[in-house]
């Protein structure tokens, strides 16, 4: 299919995050001088993908409308456009978290990773060494769309209308402290002391999940997995970790009032009530669209 408008959201810069925070050249003062090369070099990385980009983009013809990642929401892209992002896994994960409806295709224009400077971008599929080609697929139609799976909650049976690509936190907003939490999964119940959970989408089982200890699985597979951080060892446990299937849930009732939930470490936290019937599943309609090259 084709698309009727193509957005690029282009992320911000670390130097220009320090300038937009105001005092910039004094603040980048504060790093040592290997990180204030290091963020020198990545800028620089970030500019040149974004002119090839362009360069390249009007050369096939491609009709693309370039958006500052902080004029975002001056955008409205419906079932039938596409939204690329030029940036990392952060800015892809904003941006899916603006627009539900619409493809997108995940770009990273910071990529070098044998230098130890940049990012490698698991949620991106192009980068400055594929542009040119990946371009070229798309302005041709060469691309496939392919659906990943996303979590969702409900808060006392009432849908909460945000949708995770990767992973779900609930727990203390303050992560030195501890949290009591009763989950209920496969017909097993446990009471928790730790320092929260963690769910995850098969994509997401490669970032926190697996940083925080988890395995890894596949994100073709319909299912989700949890994982109790850091509980609390001095009795036995049924559980503290587990994979789903489509149509499981895990039931969480914080024991405290206070906790939150973050969608894809988002800071736009949602607070919880002691008591509370928290269920997380993988939402029925909620896969995203996504730009595939693979054959």
């Amino acid at each position: 299919m084709g698309f009727d408008n193509i957005f690029c959201i282009i992320k911000l810069s670390e130097l220009d995050y320090h300038e937009v925070l105001g005092g910039g050249s004094e603040r980048i003062l504060k790093l040592d001088q290997a990180k204030r090369k290091e963020l020198t070099e990545s800028h620089l990385n970030q500019q040149a993908f974004v002119q090839e980009l362009k360069e390249q983009s009007t050369s096939l013809g491609l009709d693309i409308q370039f958006v500052p990642q902080l004029e975002i929401k001056t955008i409205a892209p419906g079932p039938r456009d596409l939204v690329i992002t030029a940036g990392g896994d952060g800015t892809f994960l904003n941006a899916a978290q603006h627009f539900g409806s619409c493809c997108m295709l995940g770009m990273n224009n910071d990529y070098k990773p044998t230098s130890g400077v940049g990012s490698y971008g698991a949620l991106t599929c192009v980068n400055r060494d594929t542009l040119k080609k990946r371009l070229k697929d798309l302005s041709r139609g060469r691309y496939q769309i392919v659906k990943w799976s996303r979590l969702q909650v409900k808060i006392n049976g009432k849908l909460v209308e945000r949708l995770a690509i990767n992973d779900i936190y609930f727990g203390q907003r303050i992560s030195y402290r501890t949290c009591d939490l009763i989950i209920e999964q496969s017909g097993q119940t446990e009471q928790f002391n730790c320092s929260g959970l963690l769910l995850c989408t098969g994509m997401g089982s490669h970032a926190w999940h697996y940083n925080a200890g988890g395995s890894p699985f596949s994100n073709e597979l319909e299912a989700f997995g949890f994982r109790v951080l850091i509980p609390n060892l001095k009795r036995p446990l049924h559980f503290t970790s587990g994979i789903l299937q489509d149509g499981q849930e895990v039931i969480v009732t914080p024991e405290r009032d206070g906790y939150i939930l973050s969608f894809d470490s988002s800071t736009d936290e949602i607070a919880t009530e002691m008591g509370d019937d928290i269920r997380i599943s993988i939402a029925p309609e909620g896969a995203i669209r996504v730009l595939s090259f693979e054959t």
